[in-house]
């Protein structure tokens, strides 16, 4: 099996990474808040249930 890659790490580097855009942080942002609930909690917890 060969490995293919680019001579020099500059040329991936170019290649495959991007800045991310304010709009895509901001959509991370809020993916992350609904993950994890806007205030830290896990999700699926409730606690009035205790």
């Amino acid at each position: 099996m060969q490995i293919l890659r680019h001579s020099q790490i500059s040329i991936t580097m170019e290649v495959y990474t991007e800045v991310p855009t304010e709009i895509t942080r901001e959509a991370l942002r809020r993916l992350g808040d609904s993950l994890t609930g806007a205030d830290g909690d896990q999700p699926g917890t409730n606690d009035q249930d205790a």
